[in-house]
C-alpha cells in the first residue's frame, strides 16, 4: 500500500507541473546520475537486483534526461553553465560488462558522454560478492551484508572464503553481471567515455587504516593513468562509504570524489570537491521518480 501511494504521489508531482517549474530554476545545478549495471536486452536479471537495470529502461531514462536537461562530461561540472537548462552527468560504478556493452551502446547512439569508475584489481573476475551471494529473487540478508561490509571490510576474497566456510551457495553469474577484463575496458572506443578510479579491491574504506586507504587510492589512480588517456581525476567511493579521514586522503590523491547519494550538486552549496553528491538510480525507479529527482523535489 505504501509503495502505491508513493507512486501516485510521484505521478501527481511529476505530471502536475511542479517538476517542470523546479527544473527551470536549476540552471546552475548539476545532476550526477549514479548507475551500476545495464542488462542487455534478452539477458537474465541476477545478483543484487537494485543495481541491475534493463537496457530498454535505461534507454527510456536517457531520453527523459535529454528532454529536460543537457548531458555533459563529468570533467565539466565545475564550469559555469553555458545554457539555461539543468546539466546532467552520467556515471557508472564497477565497470560491469553489461554497462560497457549495452549501457555504452545506448549512450553512443545518442552521442552522450559518460564516466565509468573502475575497481582496478577486480577486472576479469568471476563477479562481485554482493551479486554472487544473493539468491535469485531475494535480497541479501541485512545481517549478512553488514558482516561482510564491516567485519570483512567489503573485501571480495574474504567474502567468498566466508561463504565457502559457511557452506553458503555462490551464484554463477552470466557474463553481463561480471566486471570487464582489462583488455575489454581498454579496447572500448566510445567517444566521450572517461574512466575514473573506484579503488583496487572495492574495500569499505572507513574500515581500513590510513595507509591502506592511501594505497587503494594511489594504486588505482596509477593503474589507470599508466594504461589509458581516458583517465579523469575523480574517485567514486566504494559503496558510497567515506568519513573525514578517508576524505582527507582522497583530497591528497584526487581532484574530486563522489558519493553515491545526496541529490543534486550545487556549485554554490556543495563546496567540498571530495564529497560531491550524486543521484542514485536503482532498478524500479519510475520515469516520474527520476524526473522528480532531477528537479530536486525528491532526493
Amino acid at each position: 500500500m505504501a509503495k502505491g501511494w508513493k507512486r501516485w504521489a510521484e505521478i501527481g508531482l511529476a505530471r502536475g507541473g511542479s517538476a517542470g517549474l523546479a527544473l527551470r530554476g536549476r540552471r546552475s545545478d548539476v545532476a550526477i546520475l549514479a548507475y551500476h549495471n545495464i542488462i542487455p536486452t534478452g539477458e537474465t536479471l541476477v545478483g543484487d537486483q537494485s543495481l541491475h537495470i534493463d537496457q530498454a529502461v535505461f534507454a527510456a531514462q536517457l531520453d527523459l534526461v535529454r528532454r529536460h536537461a543537457d548531458v555533459v562530461a563529468l570533467s565539466k561540472i565545475h564550469l559555469p553553465p553555458s545554457g539555461s537548462r539543468l546539466r546532467v552527468a552520467v556515471t557508472f560504478d564497477d565497470a560491469y560488462r553489461g554497462t560497457m556493452t549495452a549501457g555504452l551502446a545506448e549512450l553512443d547512439n545518442r552521442g552522450l558522454p559518460a564516466t565509468v569508475f573502475v575497481p582496478t584489481g577486480l577486472m576479469g573476475g568471476s563477479g562481485f560478492w554482493w551479486d554472487r551471494l544473493t539468491s535469485p529473487g531475494l535480497p541479501l540478508e541485512p545481517t549478512v551484508r553488514d558482516h561482510l561490509l564491516r567485519t570483512l571490510q567489503g573485501d571480495g576474497d574474504r567474502a567468498v572464503s566466508w561463504a565457502e566456510e559457511t557452506n553458503r551457495k555462490l551464484v554463477e553469474l552470466p557474463d553481463h553481471a561480471k566486471p570487464v577484463t582489462e583488455q575489454e575496458l581498454l579496447a572500448c572506443n566510445m567517444p566521450g567515455l572517461s574512466l575514473g578510479a573506484h579503488t583496487v579491491t572495492h574495500a569499505n574504506l572507513p574500515t581500513l587504516s590510513e595507509n591502506a586507504v592511501r594505497g587503494e587510492l594511489a594504486e588505482s589512480k596509477q593503474w589507470l593513468q599508466s594504461r589509458t588517456d581516458r583517465y579523469v581525476d575523480w574517485l567514486a567511493y566504494p559503496y558510497g562509504y567515506h568519513d573525514d579521514a578517508v576524505v582527507r586522503v582522497a583530497a591528497e590523491v584526487f581532484s574530486g570524489a563522489l558519493r553515491v547519494d545526496g541529490g543534486l550538486f550545487s556549485r554554490k552549496a556543495d563546496t567540498n570537491p571530495h564529497r560531491v553528491p550524486r543521484i542514485n538510480v536503482p532498478r524500479g525507479l519510475s520515469l516520474d521518480g527520476l524526473l522528480l529527482r532531477l528537479s530536486g523535489l525528491i532526493t
